[in-house]
């Protein structure tokens, strides 16, 4: 399922294409010596940005993506904080 999303994260049509008979292997980038956490990071926001139809980060703002996954666990944190009284 990770494989696929990530693949979708590059080429939402895949699933069409798929369907009408095109073979092409998916392409996925390559970091170079990516900060730990990076690269989930970096899928992770792709498809928050795609879920929200906002425009998607490129693949060489990986430290972008990793400030932007932190800064919404934190604001998570908060929520659910809030939620529970603590």
């Amino acid at each position: 399922m990770i494989g696929l999303a990530r693949e979708l994260v590059h080429d939402p049509s895949r699933p069409n294409k798929w369907q009408a008979g095109a073979s092409e292997n998916p392409q996925f980038p390559k970091f170079e010596n990516p900060p730990e956490g990076g690269v989930t990071a970096w899928y992770t926001m792709q498809l928050t940005e795609i879920g929200e139809d906002r425009e998607q980060p490129d693949e060489t703002r990986l430290k972008e993506a990793i400030d932007q996954y932190d800064e919404r666990d934190r604001h998570r944190t908060e929520q659910w904080k809030a939620h529970f009284g603590l």
